[in-house]
């Protein structure tokens, strides 16, 4: 599950210079589907989706601010979110390399973006089915004109063969979701190619290159058994990044990467 954090955590990675740096927050909510009159059919399933959202925001709703710049992407997790706490700060290097910092303790532990995609392929974890869809509809987000992108994603659970044989019939053996997102297609250009070109792994392992389209998504919306969750750039503009922005400070300290439940 950590894994799958990880990969959903990962915006961009930049490969090439860039002339100034791209600052932008997003908000990410949870909320009961108001319209939804779709049942799990399987009540494990139903439970899984509950817990999986609850872990992607806990507190059913987040604010995240992004930094992107020739050095690499700055992460800051306002709220609990992704599988991270509150404060926690991510630095996303041209090279695949990912340190978590905890700016209270003055710690920090890494990984890579291979490491965290090879997690999940040894869990099981298959990469999802996405179709996606341009609906020729525009809207403006946070001051910026984008597309509406219509999207089905599918994923198989990460059953053992052994298992499946023992399990009934109506068991569930895929999470699928629907939605749509807007995506830029004239603004930003360069950053949106800093992220297919630098996280394309990353993107194509989630699915998430078809929904951007080549382009930023500055809003989705996902529906999962019953649930909804809505993410939307609130404010985006250039800006010069504060000095040492993506390194990490001289006085932390290197600790493990956490372990499942710590």
């Amino acid at each position: 599950m950590k894994n799958l954090l990880l990969g959903a955590g990962v915006a961009a990675l930049v490969t090439v210079p860039l002339s100034a740096d791209l600052k932008y927050t997003t908000h990410m909510q949870i909320e009961k589907s108001a319209t939804s009159t779709e049942k799990p059919p399987n009540p494990v399933l139903g439970m899984m989706a509950d817990g999986l959202l609850k872990q992607m925001v806990p507190g059913g709703a987040a604010d995240i601010v992004y930094l992107v710049g020739d050095k690499g992407v700055r992460i800051e997790f306002m709220q609990p979110a992704m599988g991270q706490a509150a404060g926690t700060i991510e630095l996303v290097t041209a090279d695949g390399t990912m340190a978590f910092l905890n700016p209270q303790q003055k710690t920090y532990w890494k990984t890579t973006v291979q490491a965290a995609l090879d997690g999940m392929h040894a869990a099981g974890v298959t990469s999802p089915e996405v179709t996606a869809k341009r609906t020729g509809q525009f809207e403006t987000v946070a001051g910026t004109k984008c597309e509406v992108v219509t999207f089905d994603w599918k994923m198989n659970l990460p059953i053992p063969e052994s298992a499946r044989a023992s399990l009934p019939p109506d068991f569930p053996k895929a999470l699928t979701m629907t939605g749509d997102g807007c995506t830029t297609t004239d603004q930003y250009l360069k950053y949106a190619e800093v992220v297919a070109k630098g996280a394309n792994a990353m993107m194509t392992a989630m699915g998430f290159d078809k929904i951007a389209q080549g382009g930023l998504v500055l809003r989705q919306k996902m529906d999962l058994m019953g649930y909804q969750m809505l993410s939307a750039v609130t404010q985006i503009g250039e800006e010069a990044a504060p000095p040492n922005a993506f390194e990490i400070p001289a006085d932390y300290k290197e600790v493990p990467m956490p372990g499942p439940g710590r």
